[in-house]
């Protein structure tokens, strides 16, 4: 399961891990516990989860509960193998009480007809469930977990008549039930996440907020990134990621723009050093692919010139990029302007055939192949084939060098091109919310009619020559770099860079960490406690706060 790693590198790297947190952390005698999940195959995915729930567990003495899983359908979708028991060894080392197997909880209930009902044992007691999900909750995990495994991009038109569909149902139901009775029952202290959306992780959060649990949101980037829900700052009104959004964008406003004196330089740093990114969010493009060597007007102008032949476009008229989703990815999980991120990409196609006075180019996303299995992209290609204005292609064709240089503006629903193209004067539409969107970076629309205003609005303004971005939406954009690549980005030796790989090199690093580094100079117990104790919405590499009297 773990890639790459060999039976001995393993054994002694648990043997480390389980010296290490019995000394720094011990056992719990509390009968209040911290649910973490690990349903990813990935051994740094559930590094960074177990991390981060043993540092709260030093702050509020907590059983450790580790809940796995595998089942047939997200297999094929997903894994290339997964082994309950390797995890379980794993969740032993690193402090855990209890490894609960979900899929082979909900699995009789879902089957026999009665997912209300899935019995939940923790230390030799029957828990109690919490409040139930409403219907239409449910209905919406059922739906995107579906579009999901199947790698389709809506549902079924007639959800009942798909097997696939009914099976979801039955899970999902059962899945809920399950985790009311783990984390609804009022000795959770917290839940601590690599994904929030679909069946085993979405209905987990939807679960813990009903229950007013704090939720800690890992990320699969960088070193350890996390963010954090607390119920007093839940309003109940988005879904976990919309709550985020709005929380990081006040955070983004009172620790980073009003400090942007005191970090404009490092944030200039910051965008210099993402142009040759070779991680995430831009991993896809490696190599010289990833590099932007543009540092004038005169080179813009050179490159433009070249790739727009190559393209069939003209260098002298504006041209907007659309960037597709991965379609199946997370539908409905922030705000969207459309019902689906492919009727998005569809009417912008559909606005862009009549939209003659600029050209167009439509990207597909790095990883279209692990998201669809409709051909979704080459069907609305083809369709709009017969336009010499509108050139559709796989993004990995066009390096960094062409895409900056060929594009006027980008559009999105919420990719990362909505932070990184702004950062380097280049404006951006959003057809939705992601986490950076309160930040000030790009225009933010909420619904059908407001996009289509605001691509007129666009339209216009490139083929007057106005100017669609501003002086301080080019700096927020160089902040928010600043901020996701660095300041939120908590350097530990416990969580190594996501870079380092394969699995071997990983587990020997961190073995050295646990064996040879003191616990006391770790920056993870300290920056989770601030985290922790101030409710701060964002795990952060330093104290952001102003020093006292200074803003």
């Amino acid at each position: 399961m773990w890639l790459g790693a060999d039976k001995k590198e393993f054994e002694a790297f648990l043997d480390s891990a389980a010296v290490y947190w019995r000394k720094n952390v011990g056992a719990a005698s509390s009968e209040r516990y911290l649910v973490v999940e690990v349903f990813h195959q990935d051994i740094r995915v559930a590094m960074r989860n177990l991390a981060v729930a043993n540092a709260i567990r030093r702050i509020v003495p907590a059983q450790l509960v580790v809940v796995t899983g595998v089942e047939q359908m997200w297999h094929e979708a997903l894994w290339t193998e997964f082994d309950v028991k390797l995890v379980e060894r794993l969740a032993r080392a690193y402090g855990a009480t209890e490894v609960v197997d979900l899929y082979q909880l909900v699995e009789g209930p879902a089957r026999s007809g009665t997912p209300e009902q899935v019995p939940v044992e923790l230390f030799g007691r029957r828990l109690t469930p919490g409040p139930s999900i409403d219907a239409a909750t449910l209905a919406e995990f059922v739906s995107a977990t579906y579009c999901r495994v199947t790698r389709r991009p809506r549902p079924p038109e007639e959800p009942g008549a798909d097997p696939r569909y009914r099976r979801r149902e039955a899970l999902a139901r059962a899945i809920s039930s399950g985790y009311d009775a783990l984390l609804g029952g009022g000795s959770v202290v917290a839940l601590v996440t690599s994904h929030v959306d679909y069946d085993h992780w979405g209905l987990a959060v939807d679960s813990a907020r009903r229950a007013g649990v704090p939720v800690v949101h890992t990320q699969q980037t960088g070193c350890l990134k996390a963010y954090a829900l607390f119920p007093e700052a839940d309003t109940g009104r988005h879904t976990f990621r919309g709550e985020l959004t709005h929380q990081i964008g006040a955070f983004f406003a009172e620790r980073v723009w009003s400090r942007r004196d005191e970090v404009r330089r490092n944030a200039e740093l910051v965008a210099w050093r993402s142009k040759v990114n070779l991680g995430r969010p831009s991993w896809w493009r490696g190599g010289a692919s990833a590099s932007v060597d543009i540092s004038n007007s005169a080179e813009r102008a050179r490159l433009r010139t070249h790739f727009a032949a190559r393209l069939g476009f003209d260098p002298t008229r504006p041209v907007v990029a659309v960037f597709n989703h991965a379609v199946s990815d997370a539908p409905g999980t922030n705000h969207q302007s459309f019902p689906t991120l492919a009727d998005w990409f569809e009417e912008t196609a559909r606005y862009a055939g009549t939209c003659t006075e600029v050209q167009w180019l439509f990207q597909d996303h790095p990883s279209q192949f692990r998201y669809d299995s409709t051909g979704f992209f080459d069907s609305v290609a083809a369709r709009h084939g017969r336009h010499r204005h509108m050139v559709f292609q796989p993004s990995s064709e066009l390096s960094k060098n062409g895409l900056w240089s060929l594009v006027d503006l980008g559009v999105t629903v919420r990719g990362s091109v909505s932070n990184e193209l702004p950062a380097y004067g280049i404006p951006v539409i959003q057809a939705g919310w992601s986490e950076w969107s309160e930040c000030g970076l790009s225009t933010v629309v909420e619904d059908p009619e407001a996009y289509r205003k605001a691509l007129d609005a666009a339209v216009s303004g490139l083929c007057g020559g106005q100017e669609l971005i501003s002086v301080e939406q080019v700096e927020r954009a160089r902040l928010w770099l600043w901020f996701y690549r660095s300041a939120s980005d908590l350097v530990t030796p416990q969580v190594p860079h996501w870079e380092v790989w394969p699995a071997g090199y990983l587990l020997k690093a961190v073995q050295t960490a646990f064996r040879h580094i003191e616990s006391d100079a770790d920056p993870l117990f300290d920056a989770v406690a601030r985290m922790w104790t101030r409710r701060e919405p964002v795990l952060t590499r330093t104290d952001l706060r102003a020093p006292e009297g200074v803003r």
